[in-house]
């Protein structure tokens, strides 16, 4: 027990950090360098709360594809960043009061680990005493994710495909836009010459 809440006051210790110096970062390989390490942590996370699949899901997606994504981006950027003064007023007073708003909602939330809250009386009972004898399976989360929650995993296996997929459009759409930009400089240092 206290080596779990030492782990994940670790974890939650890095998370925080990670996310501090993302707010300091102004540089955008770095924040997608520390957007990477944050889903990274963020599975570790998962695996402690032992919900290993959506630990995988953040992996893949949040710390594989969604870099590759950002990185891949990043070479359509301009090399030099416009640099904009505004007023950071308005923003921050709507995330202070967003914030507020979301805080006060919390008071309305049950306890956590409470037995007796509305998501602990609808499915988790028939889930418990059924797993077994519905389908077979002794272990109660692996009959949960293989039948009960089936096309949900099916679906997070989908978005994961696809997400590579659209990586590798994207990746064959940049090398046929150099290819185009090529032959249309050459075009125009031929007729200069």
């Amino acid at each position: 027990m206290i080596s779990e809440l030492i782990i994940n006051a670790f974890l939650v210790t890095v998370m925080l950090a990670i996310a501090i110096a993302l707010l300091k970062t102004r540089t955008v390989i770095f924040t997608v360098i520390l957007t990477s390490a944050y889903s990274l942590v963020a599975a570790l996370m998962f695996i402690t709360l032992d919900a290993v699949d959506v630990a995988f899901t953040e992996a893949s997606v949040g710390a594989g594809i969604s870099t590759v994504l950002f990185l891949a981006a990043m070479a359509y950027l301009p090399k030099k960043e416009e640099e904009t003064i505004g007023n950071q007023f308005i923003p921050a007073l709507s995330c202070i009061i967003l914030g507020a708003i979301l805080i006060w909602c919390s008071y309305d939330l049950p306890q956590i680990g409470l037995v007796s809250s509305p998501i602990h009386q609808h499915v988790a009972p028939d889930y418990i005493l059924g797993s077994r004898n519905d389908i077979g399976i002794p272990n109660i989360v692996t009959s949960v994710l293989a039948s009960y929650r089936g096309y949900d995993t099916f679906g997070e296996t989908i978005v994961v495909f696809t997400a590579g997929i659209a990586v590798l459009v994207l990746l064959q759409n940049k090398k046929k836009i150099s290819k185009d930009t090529k032959s249309k400089i050459k075009k125009k240092v031929g007729r200069n010459a």
